[in-house]
């Protein structure tokens, strides 16, 4: 199959498919047009959202579709799922509004920092949405979850005081940036 999807301001920036042929699809949008389905949140909030949907198999449809922003500008970089339908997603935010659950750090550090989000079978919620940053620019591009449910992100961060614990590495080796890789 092959399908559009989206209105006049989308882009689609990654894919994954679960062991059912369902596709999952990020990005970010930034017009009010997205098609919607079952959605978490249905409405643009500010001027650039992340996206999160889900095709079933086969292409014949959406099982979910919604914006996923705060008030700032934010793009989903990056998307994974589990075999219950989990979609992990990260990317970047610059919203302090961004929606959370259950936040390992509840509140944006300077901007715009990594999201990581778990949004449950079918669209159904947030299981966990939590920013992971410091007080200079940092993005999360590749989020990849084992079967236990850890979800492993990977991007760059330019933060002196990025998260980190059990550290291969303590600090930027640099003033410009640096990987980083996460676990949650």
């Amino acid at each position: 199959y092959s399908t559009y999807l989206g209105g006049n301001g989308n882009w689609g920036n990654a894919i994954a498919v679960d062991a059912l042929g369902r596709a999952y699809i990020t990005g970010f949008v930034t017009t009010a047009d997205l098609p919607t389905k079952n959605p978490f949140q249905p409405n643009l909030n500010g001027i650039e959202n992340a996206f999160v949907a889900e095709l079933a198999a086969g292409g014949s449809g959406l099982v979910y579709s919604t914006y996923l922003g705060g008030g700032g500008n934010d793009a989903g970089l990056g998307i994974a799922v589990d075999g219950s339908g989990n979609a992990y997603l990260t990317g970047m935010t610059g919203s302090s509004d961004f929606p959370t659950q259950n936040p390992f750090q509840p509140a944006l550090k300077g901007g715009p920092n990594v999201f990581a989000v778990k949004m449950g079978p079918g669209g159904s919620g947030l299981v966990y949405s939590t920013f992971l940053g410091g007080s200079n620019q940092d993005m999360g591009s590749v989020i990849a979850v084992e079967a236990s449910g850890n979800a492993f992100i990977t991007g760059y961060t330019s933060s002196p005081d990025f998260p980190t614990q059990n550290a291969f590495q303590a600090g930027l080796s640099n003033t410009i940036s640096n990987a980083f890789v996460s676990e949650l």
